[in-house]
């Protein structure tokens, strides 16, 4: 049991460290570029939220499955593994949408729809993912989910009825980000009305009028 514990180790040692110095290199991407959100970005994002808790648990499971520990030892370092494992996953797939996201943003968040709810998306893709990951956790130790998963489509209905106002803004503003009809700056004319595009909401969008005056029209 030495002889594996000790190959175990290293596996648990090497992988470890592999992970470490990809979490740097993702730290080392975000800080010399923090407003690149292309695929370079992103990735460096997705690198550099890797966890200790991650590693440590990764590192503990391949040392468990190496040596011939008891039972209860080898399961409890699974469960850990499995509870690590579906929050990292949440966390990576978190930050790669929201990265593909802001890409569509530019440089400038101000400048469209989409930078104005970026707070709004942030949260409903967190609650999403960290949601499934829960799921996920719960059905890999036994629970069955399937009344679970249930409650939160009728939960999610009931929220969807009772905030259908705010999707309906947000999905019709996100329509106009990923049409691009205009960006901020961009000369219009709605109705009667022509101007120079000053700021894009959720709910309205503002014009400066020929003659100065702003303009909001939904």
């Amino acid at each position: 049991n030495l002889d594996r514990l000790a190959i175990g180790a290293l596996v648990a040692a090497g992988i470890v460290g592999a992970m470490m110095v990809l979490r740097w290199i993702g730290q080392r991407i975000v800080a010399s570029d923090p407003g690149n959100f292309r695929w370079k970005g992103i990735i460096g994002r997705v690198l550099a939220r890797t966890t200790i808790f991650f590693m440590v648990a990764a590192a503990l499971d391949i040392v468990a499955s190496y040596a011939s520990v008891p039972a209860k030892l080898g399961r409890l370092a699974d469960i850990l593994f499995i509870i690590a494992a579906a929050l990292q996953a949440a966390i990576w797939a978190r930050e790669i949408i929201i990265g593909v996201v802001r890409s569509r943003v530019g440089e400038d968040p101000g400048a469209s729809t989409l930078g104005n709810a970026m707070v709004i998306i942030r949260v409903l893709v967190s609650v999403a993912v960290f949601a499934i990951a829960f799921i996920v956790i719960l059905d890999n130790l036994g629970v069955n989910v399937t009344a679970l998963v249930a409650g939160l489509g009728i939960g999610g209905i009931a929220i969807g009825l009772a905030a259908q106002g705010i999707f309906s803004d947000l999905f019709a503003a996100l329509a106009i980000v990923f049409d691009r009809p205009f960006r901020r700056g961009d000369m219009v004319r709605y109705d009667n009305t022509t101007g120079t595009v000053e700021r894009i909401g959720l709910k309205t969008t503002r014009l400066r009028s020929l003659t100065g005056e702003q303009v909001g029209d939904p």
